[in-house]
């Protein structure tokens, strides 16, 4: 973190020169809250004494807080949401190494979030800077909901044909975890161990209980039986197995697949870049599209008994692809069309969204 905010503000220093007076013109300080109610969750019911009783975990509000500061310059097919920035927008041209205007852009931005009752951070730090001949993007992602950690640094020669084409090659530098090649609950589980025992580990506890049927004071083969849990402050969190597995073993989960995934480390990758994008702009039809293919890396050195727990696949071809298009139809433009989106397979993992569909103007 600390190099990469290093690597960043030592490029603006040196590059914008006289610039650096001009740093926050046009840029936007912003914080946002929202509140709202989680989602209804289905009843549950357990037979307790001879009564039945509600045991349903109602999951408490949604909320989300933003907090940020960005200039980014708009695409023209691109309009402002609203008179205010929430932190919320979503820009698929953000993704892209060439921005609309040349000069340094950038987006710093952090997300607290509570949602169906897990709370986690997202951060995103990003800086671009587009000159005639070079291209350098510098960005960080942490997006706790999908336990994603990325730092990469880009830099790269420009080759603008026209006013639409761009080409693109250099390198980049990147450190990501190298616990993304690593399964730590299906290693778990081929050392045998019960799925219990890993709560345990995590300071949770059970206690064994049965239903009396015939009330004689005994544990009858045919009595109902099962246990209860508590967490690390000794609170009765589950009256059943069911019950602990389906509300708290994720979190369990998760928190041994983050612990994992921070023992291993990150790892430093140098990769070839190449990339190219078109853009054109028109009152009735446009077109931004633009892709990045990272097909030769090469990591550092790994530890020896790193590599004994997981396979690192330097041959595989990364690569991000993104497109917006929309059109006006017809005379009087009444009919639009708009579709855009974008598919990645980065570092093993594949990640896409999609948005499309229909315009049409009545008056």
């Amino acid at each position: 973190m600390k190099k990469l905010l290093t690597i960043i503000f030592v490029f603006i220093s040196v590059q914008c020169f006289g610039q650096i007076e001009d740093l926050f013109k046009y840029s936007t300080i912003y914080t946002s809250a929202s509140i709202n109610n989680s989602l209804f969750t289905q009843g549950v019911w357990k037979m307790e004494e001879g009564q039945l009783v509600d045991v349903t975990r109602d999951n408490p509000y949604d909320f989300s807080i933003n907090i940020g500061i960005r200039k980014l310059a708009r695409f023209e097919y691109q309009k402002k949401k609203g008179d205010f920035y929430t932190g919320e927008e979503k820009e698929y041209s953000d993704k892209s190494i060439i921005g609309a205007v040349n000069g340094l852009e950038y987006k710093f931005q952090i997300n607290t979030k509570r949602q169906q009752g897990r709370e986690f951070e997202n951060r995103h730090f990003l800086v671009r800077y587009l000159g005639d001949f070079y291209t350098i993007k510098a960005e960080q992602l942490f997006n706790g909901r999908a336990d994603i950690k990325l730092q990469n640094i880009d830099t790269r020669l420009r080759l603008k044909i026209g006013n639409k084409i761009n080409l693109t090659a250099g390198v980049m530098n990147a450190w990501r975890p190298l616990g993304y090649e690593y399964n730590a609950i299906e290693a778990y589980q081929e050392t045998g161990s019960a799925w219990y025992q890993l709560a345990y580990d995590y300071g949770f506890q059970d206690q064994y209980w049965y239903y009396d049927g015939d009330q004689n004071g005994l544990d009858d083969w045919y009595d109902y039986y099962n246990w209860r849990w508590f967490d690390a402050d000794g609170n009765h969190i589950a009256e059943t197995d069911g019950e602990f597995y389906k509300y708290h073993f994720g979190n369990i989960a998760r928190e041994y697949t983050l612990d994992v995934q921070d023992s291993l480390g990150m790892v430093r990758e140098l990769s070839v870049a190449l990339g190219a994008s078109f853009y054109h702009y028109g009152e009735r039809f446009w077109i931004h599209a633009f892709g990045d293919v990272y097909p030769k890396r090469w990591l550092e050195e790994v530890d020896q008994e790193i590599l004994d727990h997981i396979e690192l696949d330097n041959d595989r071809l990364d690569y991000s692809l993104g497109f917006i298009l929309g059109a006006k139809i017809g005379r009087m433009k009444k009919l639009g069309v708009f579709i855009e989106g974008d598919y990645n397979k980065m570092y093993g993992r594949e990640f896409f969204g999609l948005t499309g569909g229909l315009n049409y103007l009545i008056y």
